[in-house]
């Protein structure tokens, strides 16, 4: 496993530059503190402008093919300072606890929303449009730009994914790619242009939802000169009728998805990208929690190896969003108190991400009853090697079970609409959460 982590959106980012220092230290001890908070090692930037932007821009101006004038300055008011104190925060934390056997980095995945709109066919960075042949090279180039313009600022970027969300023609910024069409950019332009930068980045395909993975993970594997170039898969969680308005009423969850990916791929990898609760903040919404529990469960147990929340940090409209597509983040600034609210998918969250640690290894886990929901990862020897059982209850009444292994067992009892997480040392010692 790889670890947790969130996203350092331009919204976020200028929110938390309103916070007085001590709330923002607060903000990143809750998330990043490897001892104290949620222990994130994740990040996920937005290359160019997203929803959760002040309007609609990129990092070069119009018409510059050659990219003389590319520049990360936009970054440079909020997103960076605010990355940089991240990571002050994540070393601090990692002093203190005795466990960790080395200082934790902090891994950054940038994703593209869209071009600039005259690289597109729609001349627009909004409402779909394609990334125009002319400019597929150019375009390219502009992610190795992107890479060593972070680097040379000392936040040295894990990997890329090819675009956020390649079949969403939405009112904020997008590009549309086909499978076939994705496929092409990676084998012909993006994939030899990361290559040739030296910067050991990674690459992501898809980062879109469970539904459609398979196929386009399909399409691209299936091509060996554009699959050599390609780490692994990413994908987003929506697509749950329970919990959203637009998705089929068939459903579009299919969990199995990602089960199936690593069945046929094993040798390739598997993060999810983007998770958040649409239509506004949900403060005091307590499903919340439970389904972000339940997905991380579902899938750690089809083979995940790292998980990438939305938003780090929201107002309490669930913004800002320059095209109010508001949302919800697992922690809410409400400006208007001037006040951190913390969610239940905050607390949540934290019931793996503060136990399973990078290098901890998955472990055969079962049930006997369709009403407990469990995962289970052996820490690396490192890091101490406990055993790590987390197990969900959604139903509305307190359920009793048998923990068993290695021959031994005890009773326990998970309370109704809750979660608990086990912590087994040295055997079978045995520590509820």
């Amino acid at each position: 496993f790889l670890g947790f982590g969130g996203s350092f959106t331009e919204s976020s980012a200028d929110l938390f530059h309103r916070m007085e220092p001590d709330m923002q230290e607060r903000v990143l001890q809750a998330y990043f503190s490897q001892d104290k908070g949620l222990a994130y090692n994740w990040g996920r930037v937005h290359m160019g402008s997203c929803d959760f932007s002040k309007g609609n821009w990129s990092c070069v101006e119009e018409n510059d093919e050659k990219l003389k004038t590319f520049s990360i300055e936009r970054y440079q008011r909020s997103i960076l300072p605010m990355l940089h104190k991240t990571q002050r925060v994540m070393q601090r934390g990692a002093s203190a606890n005795k466990t960790l056997p080395k200082l934790p980095k902090l891994q950054l995945l940038a994703s593209p929303w869209s071009p600039p709109g005259w690289m597109k066919d729609n001349q627009r960075m909004l409402n779909g449009g394609a990334l125009l042949p002319q400019f597929r090279q150019s375009w390219a180039e502009h992610f190795v730009h992107f890479a060593e313009a972070f680097h040379s600022e000392g936040l040295p970027l894990w990997g890329f994914t090819v675009q956020n969300e390649p079949r969403a023609a939405t009112p904020w910024e997008n590009c549309l790619y086909t499978a076939e069409e994705e496929r092409d950019f990676v084998r012909d332009h993006l994939g030899p242009a990361l290559a040739a930068s030296g910067l050991d980045l990674k690459l992501l395909i898809w980062d879109h939802n469970r539904d459609s993975m398979f196929l386009r993970a399909h399409t691209i594997y299936s091509d060996p000169e554009a699959a050599k170039y390609v780490w692994g898969t990413g994908y987003h969680w929506y697509g749950d009728t329970r919990y959203e308005f637009w998705p089929a009423r068939e459903g579009m969850l299919v969990f199995d998805n990602v089960r199936k990916v690593h069945e046929l791929w094993p040798e390739k990898h598997i993060i999810m990208t983007e998770s958040c609760q649409e239509s506004g903040p949900r403060i005091g919404d307590w499903k919340l929690g439970e389904r972000y529990a339940e997905a991380i469960i579902q899938d750690l147990e089809n083979w995940l190896e790292a998980w990438i929340d939305w938003n780090l940090i929201l107002d309490e409209t669930g913004g800002p969003n320059h095209v109010q597509n508001l949302v919800s983040a697992p922690i809410i600034y409400d400006t208007a108190r001037d006040k951190l609210v913390f969610l239940s998918s905050f607390y949540y969250i934290g019931h793996f991400s503060r136990y399973i640690v990078p290098g901890a290894q998955r472990i055969a886990v079962a049930t006997n009853r369709d009403a407990l929901k469990a995962t289970a990862f052996r820490n690396p020897a490192e890091s101490g090697g406990a055993l790590v059982l987390v197990v969900l209850n959604q139903e509305d009444y307190n359920i009793k079970f048998w923990l068993k292994l290695d021959g031994q067992s005890a009773e326990t009892e998970i309370p109704a609409r809750s979660i608990t997480t086990y912590r087994f040392h040295h055997g079978v010692n045995v520590h509820a959460m």
